[in-house]
């Protein structure tokens, strides 16, 4: 019987954003309503809000800042 091949750990599904052009005539437009898009769903919740600032290293998980904001 064949030997079962190792099977490589799978790549996180990520929800495709449209890319932003800096050159096209509607940049403006469309990066304040992509902000508005994520500011809207960053402060959502209390959760949510945490969630966002420790994914961008910001605080740490247990709501602390993070050292490279500390005094």
């Amino acid at each position: 019987m064949p030997k079962a091949a190792a099977t490589l750990p799978r790549a996180k599904t990520v929800r495709s954003r449209p890319v932003l052009d800096p050159r096209s005539p509607t940049f403006s437009r469309d990066f304040r309503k992509a902000a508005k898009a994520f500011t809207k769903r960053a402060t959502a919740t209390p959760e949510a809000a945490l969630a966002v600032l420790v994914k961008e290293g910001i605080l740490t998980k247990s709501g602390k800042l993070s050292k490279n904001y500390r005094p």
